[in-house]
């Protein structure tokens, strides 16, 4: 039998994520932790747009061949992004002259899915009704 932490009520087998005496949130639904996950790449993408996407690639591309490939003495081709690449790129790190739409609708569909994890959480709230 597990425990409430917030009352110490002993909790049943089927409880759901509610402390059903107190109504203390007790495990966080998958729902809200992927909504805060999309939430969380959609700023990312969002502080990359900020700060020139093109420029950080640059830099951890210099990163990576100064630490891993020149000591291996790897000589890759050069990368460059083309066709549908470089348009699903633009479209997520956005342009100097775009937003980075991708980066937006991630912020939108996290916030979606945070509000739909309340309506799981205020659902598990409702005390249940007699039978």
């Amino acid at each position: 039998m597990a425990a409430c932490p917030h009352c110490a009520a002993d909790l049943p087998r089927g409880y759901g994520s509610v402390c059903p005496t107190c109504g203390y949130v007790v495990r966080i639904p998958g729902i809200v932790k992927l909504g805060l996950t999309v939430l969380a790449v959609g700023f990312a993408v969002a502080l990359v747009w900020t700060v020139q996407a093109d420029t950080l690639f640059a830099l951890l591309w210099g990163l990576l061949d100064l630490l891993i490939l020149q000591p291996l003495g790897i000589q890759p081709p050069p990368f460059a992004l083309t066709g549908a690449l470089k348009a699903l790129y633009d479209f997520l790190f956005g342009t100097p002259t775009q937003p980075p739409w991708g980066g937006l609708l991630l912020i939108a569909a996290g916030l979606a899915l945070g509000l739909a994890g309340g309506v799981v959480l205020r659902r598990a709230e409702a005390p249940a009704s007699p039978v």
